[in-house]
């Protein structure tokens, strides 16, 4: 009994001595081949299992000016620019909405550029044309835009627009009119007379069309009718408040006979299919060949 049981420890041991011997030999081989690769410059790492990595989704590529025109067409390169408050920058930083306006003495020199580099501004009533019609605009042809009809618009800004008699479109929250800070009605009649400024929907309480039906309904309907019943807005013109566009919204603009609805995002294609998704520009207080004019 007591020789099987050496026997047994003999075996045991001498197997844990050879694998001893086994993995030594086996370590020393890997750091071999290390150090002759490292004497040749070369990096010797480790067999590691690749893990393959999630593929990153491309971003999409714009479609070109032809490839827009194809799908949605008749389209134009056509820069809308977009203002709100339009006065003296003191004056704008003391009433607490500067980041919203452009300095008067910028939007003179932004006239001047625009006459300069051979512009020409067009009236909604234009592009309607085009769209439909396909009447011809005009060389270089740009619009000018201002939301929310503040007060200013009829002072420093009007002025500017008569001196160098260009076009611009105002669209206002009819809610809001003839409060403190915005245009009265009787202004609004006197810069329509001009021939030179048109008048838009731009809801009733500047509320954005992301609510429910109702609310939207309620909100383009009531601004439709208070513009109507002043001479205004037609033909009927809508820019979406803070940008923001909706399924329903499009479907009571139709509803009630609109052509163009404008929103915040980026651009200068302007097609007929996508005309209730017209993007535009914002200018800010530097020279307009910054944004590509």
């Amino acid at each position: 009994m007591r020789i099987k049981r050496n026997i047994s420890i003999f075996i045991l041991a001498a197997g844990l001595i050879f694998l001893a011997i086994f993995i030594f030999e086996k370590d020393n081989t890997a750091k071999e081949s290390n150090f002759a690769a490292k004497k040749q410059g070369v990096l010797v790492t480790p067999a590691v299992t690749p893990i393959a990595s999630p593929s990153a989704t491309p971003t999409p590529k714009p479609l070109t000016f032809a490839e827009m025109n194809q799908l949605y067409g008749p389209c134009v390169s056509l820069p809308v620019l977009m203002f709100h408050h339009v006065e003296d920058l003191t004056a704008a930083k003391t009433e607490g909405h500067l980041s919203l306006t452009v300095g008067i003495d910028y939007f003179k020199k932004d006239l001047e550029y625009l006459t300069s580099k051979g512009y020409n501004t067009i009236s909604p009533e234009q592009l309607i044309s085009f769209f439909d019609n396909g009447v011809a605009l005009p060389a270089k042809p740009v619009m000018l835009t201002f939301d929310d009809g503040y007060a200013d618009n009829g002072t420093d800004m009007y002025q500017a627009i008569l001196a160098a008699k260009v076009k611009g479109t105002i669209f206002t929250p009819t809610g809001l009119l003839n409060n403190p800070g915005y245009l009265n009605w009787e202004k609004i009649r006197e810069m329509a007379g001009s021939g030179l400024i048109s008048f838009g929907n731009h809801t009733w309480s500047h509320r954005n069309v992301g609510g429910s039906a109702s609310v939207i309904q309620y909100e383009i309907t009531t601004a439709d009718t208070q513009l109507s019943e002043q001479g205004l807005n037609n033909p009927k013109i809508f820019a979406y408040p803070y940008g923001l566009e909706s399924s329903q919204a499009i479907k009571d603009l139709k509803t009630l006979g609109y052509k163009l609805a404008f929103t915040t995002v980026n651009g200068r294609i302007l097609c007929e299919k996508k005309r209730f998704d017209l993007p535009r520009i914002r200018i800010g207080n530097s020279s307009l060949s910054s944004y590509g004019l």
